[in-house]
């Protein structure tokens, strides 16, 4: 039976699991991964991999969930990566997004010593504490290179409103957990690395679903999701990503998907049937109908008259 006191801990977990399946799903979907970072999905199964070194080290059998989960997490982050570097298209990311990728990974090995000197005792000392807690500060920033891609990119993703909020609900969960946690009798306290990183993790999250909600109602040029002025509107973000404004179309070269060919052996898959996308594998948009069913409450007799000028123009 679930305790009562983990029903937080479950619903994060079932975010995060839910998060995956819907990436992996749109993927196949639409039979393309353009709009999905190839970075933060590197670091997501560095993450994993750092975090879950126990996984043949303690016993399965004393806690059956988080053994599935920690396999989960681990094999479909490597099975995401295999299906963007050798299966489907994926957006060409720019030097600024390497760089940031750089930063989270190198910051949060040099600052994982420093924590572990703050918060954890001598006793607690050991190379697998070590890469848990450089997982811990990672998770929290590797996210960035996805925000700063949504905000580059020109044409659809695969990326959603779904798989948005439970990748980014998950860590809200987790924080309610330890709140209750603090308060409770049970004498295991939520870690305090956990609680500083987490926070910083979801308040990214909340930054970007209000600069993500404010803008779904007006359809953005090409289909994309967001463009470098809503960032501006998002304070972390904008601190982050700076205020520079996007001028002109982004450098074909880096915009364009970086498809597989003949030299790597991987070839474009055509879009699945029923799929909105084109022979492209992009989106025709994220928003569709959205423009066209508010034009049409505006002016309902716009589209009737535009077909009677083009008959006057074929005579």
């Amino acid at each position: 039976l679930i305790e009562y006191e983990q029903v937080f801990r479950i619903l994060g977990d079932v975010s995060h699991f839910l998060s995956k399946c819907i990436l992996i799903f749109a993927i196949h979907r639409n039979s393309s991964s353009e709009g999905v970072s190839l970075i933060t999905q590197g670091l997501y199964s560095v993450v994993f991999v750092m975090r879950y070194l126990d996984l043949f080290v303690k016993d399965m059998n004393k806690n059956l969930w988080n053994y599935v989960l920690k396999i989960f997490y681990i094999s479909t982050s490597l099975y995401i990566l295999f299906l963007m570097l050798r299966v489907y298209a994926r957006t060409r990311e720019r030097e600024k997004a390497w760089k940031l990728g750089g930063v989270s990974f190198v910051g949060s090995a040099v600052l994982a010593p420093f924590m572990m000197m703050i918060f954890k005792s001598k006793i607690q000392w050991s190379f697998m504490e070590v890469c848990w807690v450089f997982s811990i500060i990672l998770e929290s920033t590797c996210v960035l290179p996805q925000l700063l891609l949504l905000r580059q990119t020109t044409v659809p993703t695969v990326i959603d409103s779904f798989y948005l909020l439970m990748l980014g609900s998950y860590r809200g969960f987790y924080i309610l957990n330890w709140i209750y946690r603090e308060f409770d009798a049970d004498p295991r306290k939520p870690d305090a690395v956990s609680i500083i990183f987490g926070v910083i993790q979801t308040a990214f999250y909340v930054d970007f679903f209000w600069v993500y909600y404010s803008r779904q109602r007006v359809k953005l040029r090409h289909g994309g999701i967001v463009d470098a002025d809503d960032m501006r509107r998002g304070w972390l973000l904008r601190t982050v990503f700076g205020n520079k404004t996007m001028v002109g179309n982004i450098d074909e070269d880096e915009s364009a998907p970086a498809l597989g060919d003949e030299e790597s052996g991987s070839r474009r898959q055509p879009p699945g049937p029923g799929s909105k996308w084109g022979s492209r594998g992009i989106s025709v948009s994220a928003d569709e109908g959205v423009l066209a069913d508010e034009s049409e409450r505006i002016d309902p007799f716009g589209a009737r008259r535009r077909g009677l000028w083009m008959r006057g123009m074929r005579r």
